[in-house]
């Protein structure tokens, strides 16, 4: 069988790529900014490279938020052909942080307390008469960190408002729930369980865990309760594989779903060979997928001779 590895070539993409070699008979790395998407009155036409993208089993696409549409693109071409871990959707709903809360609340799943302002001037309204402070205050789109800040009164928050009109997004605006240590928690969804698992706390002054902040990373073993709400948050977006950021608190809730998460780092802490893991899985579904899509064409089949 052959995969296709699509991504921005970063370190975690490529360790997923080198063990799929031990369950793939060809596996490729593809960058994701070489793909091309030609919409013609007889058909869609996907090249990659200037030419047209070949047959593959199974397509497992990561990288950016900035790819989004590409990667539903791609996902909705060829959904029928190969099997993808994340259904087209699920890119639309992973990549922006509003949307994933919107879908998880519709599914029940338990989320912060969280504004949506469209405007800088609604933002001041919703700061000045219905939040209780601290707050947390962010863009839809965003990674490592950025575009997160934390707001302890009317005056601060007014002043991250003049932050983050740089990024000429909408604003989140999020209720500041109380964790311990100051941390969140990383789990890493594979199907219908978690395989690893970190608690991030946050470094000394600073309210966000995020590592890239300078944050401190220690191994984590989920309760039942914290598994349930992260893979019924995958699930809930669409996706086989992904991250599910979880506040560690008395009431645990979602607060961001990663559907390109960092592998290099979770294997490090916890000592499980997620990639392997991951390229197994891929291996798995795939013939699965096979096996489904053949049992349809004979069908088909079956009922053109009858």
């Amino acid at each position: 069988m052959k995969i296709g590895i699509i991504s921005l070539g970063g370190k975690s993409s490529l360790s997923i790529a080198e063990a799929c070699k031990k369950y793939f008979r060809e596996v490729d790395s593809l960058n994701i900014r070489n793909f091309e998407v030609h919409l013609t009155p007889e058909g869609i036409n996907l090249t990659y490279g200037g030419k047209s993208l070949k047959d593959y089993d199974c397509l497992y696409i990561r990288g950016s938020h900035k790819y989004a549409l590409l990667q539903r693109a791609i996902t909705r071409v060829l959904s029928r052909k190969v099997y993808n871990p994340i259904d087209k959707e699920g890119f639309a709903l992973g990549h922006d942080k509003f949307l994933t809360l919107v879908e998880l609340q519709k599914q029940k799943i338990a989320i912060p307390s969280t504004y949506y302002a469209a405007t800088t001037e609604l933002a001041k309204q919703i700061l000045e008469k219905e939040v209780k402070y601290p707050v947390i205050m962010k863009v839809p789109r965003g990674t490592h960190g950025k575009g997160v800040m934390v707001a302890d009164s009317l005056a601060s928050g007014k002043s991250i408002l003049d932050l983050l009109e740089h990024f000429k997004e909408p604003y989140l605006i999020q209720e500041f729930v109380k964790t311990k240590s100051v941390s969140d928690i990383r789990a890493i969804v594979v199907g219908s369980k978690v395989v690893a698992a970190y608690e991030r706390r946050a470094g000394n002054g600073e309210l966000r865990a995020n590592i890239h902040l300078g944050g401190e990373r220690h191994k984590y073993t989920l309760s039942s309760d914290e598994e349930k709400l992260a893979v019924g948050s995958a699930k809930a977006i669409g996706a086989d594989i992904c991250g599910v950021d979880i506040l560690n608190s008395k009431s645990p809730s979602v607060i961001e779903i990663n559907l390109s998460p960092g592998i290099a780092a979770i294997e490090e802490v916890t000592g499980v060979d997620v990639s392997d893991t991951i390229a197994e899985f891929l291996h798995s579904q795939t013939l699965k997928f096979k096996e489904k899509k053949k049992r349809k064409a004979d069908k088909k089949f079956n009922k053109i001779i009858e």
